[in-house]
């Protein structure tokens, strides 16, 4: 289980770096004019992937890591589970990205309010923010790779890219 932790925040790592270079893409004309064109063609498959490893990884750490979720992961899973569903059916159908955009685009801003928001529950010294619940299982960090790497953390990294696909893919 260790290394699948590792893996999944090297993942998480390596998201972000994909959003750094998409938001400079995004700022600098010639290069968006060629790299965005290839996110919208490949958006469906790429948000498609991306949440199913996301569906995966969450069930692993649960049932085979034993990493049972909190009231904020199950929100989470609330926002991210049926991105997998509804861009899996657009693949099948071989509907175009922007006629479910906007859908993913509003789930992925609620779910990764709460995963920012369980992140600094978890990273903040303690009583900064209100905790979720009596228990405070949200602000226990069960993962922390590279000094700010949690699982709230991943799934924030996987609903930030979502969203950037979704404003770059979406009707003009």
């Amino acid at each position: 289980m260790p290394t699948l932790i590792t893996l999944m925040a090297l993942g998480s790592v390596a998201l972000n770096v994909a959003l750094i270079l998409g938001t400079i893409v995004a700022c600098v004309p010639a290069w968006r004019a060629r790299v965005f064109p290839t996110v919208r063609n490949n958006a469906r498959v790429i948000v498609f992937l991306l949440s199913a490893l996301s569906v995966a990884g969450t069930l692993l750490l649960q049932y085979a890591g034993a990493l049972n979720p909190c009231v904020l992961c199950w929100w989470q899973r609330v926002f991210m589970y049926p991105i997998v569903i509804i861009s899996f059916i657009a693949f099948l159908k071989n509907t175009d990205f922007s006629g479910i955009a906007d859908y993913v685009l509003a789930m992925s801003v609620v779910g990764g309010a709460i995963a920012l928001y369980q992140h600094l529950l978890q990273v903040l010294p303690s009583g900064l923010l209100i905790p979720c619940d009596a228990a405070g299982d949200c602000s226990v960090r069960s993962v922390f790779k590279f000094g700010f790497v949690t699982i709230p953390w991943m799934a924030l990294s996987v609903f930030a890219v979502f969203v950037l696909i979704a404003i770059i893919a979406r009707k003009k």
